[in-house]
């Protein structure tokens, strides 16, 4: 990419963030500069809408998808712009068929700000919210966009090789870690996908994008766009498909590269 990019969008955790789930000065500043200088820049994470707050002071967009590109929110009003819901009656009878079969996992649903986070019963959750604990078959009939499965420790293959066999056409599968956490959105909706529609509102084109990540969750929108970006810390999948590998995510590496232009 020769010319600055009109269009920067980031991943957090991983990318953005440091280790200590924070955004650094310099990072912030190459954003600030980004958006001075007239660039678009998003957010873009598996991360929901109350997870966003402790960061919102240190970039400098007003813009970003949650939930992977289940819920587009502006940061600034905190108004859901667009979500996209998962089919409950899909996630019933798959869960069903995959628990009649000896899976044994938890489910977690999520659902627009004002809804949260609902679990099954007896089942922990990380992080100091509170959730709803709602019985499996009454998560289903909630408005939710994303779906988490936690499955017993090296179990989680068979689960994911049902759900792509039998409900494709229904779900989007990804990860956004590497401690065996299954990840559920509508079918057709990824970070890439959301994005895309975005910037033709826009008129913003792929070629005039950069992207960062670090994740499966992230290659949608890194291969739309026009420079996409690992970090040194990302997956061998994210690795292999992007056009630049740099520093890991504790080293700035996101304003090493917006430095080039801002």
């Amino acid at each position: 990419m020769t010319e600055a990019p009109r269009l920067v969008v980031t991943d957090l955790d991983g990318t953005l963030l440091g280790a200590d789930g924070t955004v650094s000065e310099r990072n912030g500043s190459a954003l600030r500069r980004a958006a001075a200088a007239g660039a678009r820049v998003v957010i873009a994470t598996g991360r929901p809408p109350r997870w966003l707050e402790h960061i919102r002071p240190s970039v400098a967009s007003s813009l970003a998808l949650c939930c992977n590109g289940g819920i587009v929110l502006d940061l600034e009003t905190d108004e859901v712009l667009a979500s996209y819901p998962v089919d409950g009656s899909a996630l019933y009878s798959a869960v069903t068929e995959l628990r009649a079969a000896g899976s044994a996992f938890g489910v977690v649903v999520e659902g627009l700000p004002e809804f949260g986070v609902a679990v099954e019963p007896g089942m922990p959750f990380r992080g100091s919210y509170e959730p709803r604990v709602m019985a499996f078959d009454e998560q289903c009939r909630q408005y939710f966009v994303k779906v988490l499965i936690r499955p017993d420790p090296g179990t989680g293959q068979p689960i994911v090789d049902h759900l792509t066999a039998n409900y494709g056409r229904q779900f989007t599968l990804t990860r956004s870690t590497n401690d065996g956490l299954i990840e559920i959105s509508r079918s057709g909706i990824t970070k890439g996908a959301v994005l895309e529609g975005l910037a033709l509102q826009w008129g913003i084109p792929a070629s005039a994008a950069i992207a960062f990540g670090d994740m499966p969750n992230d290659i949608e929108m890194l291969r739309w766009a026009g420079h996409s970006v690992a970090m040194g810390n990302a997956d061998e999948l994210v690795k292999a498909m992007t056009d630049e590998t740099v520093d890991d995510h504790d080293s700035s590496a996101v304003a090493g590269v917006l430095e080039r232009w801002f």
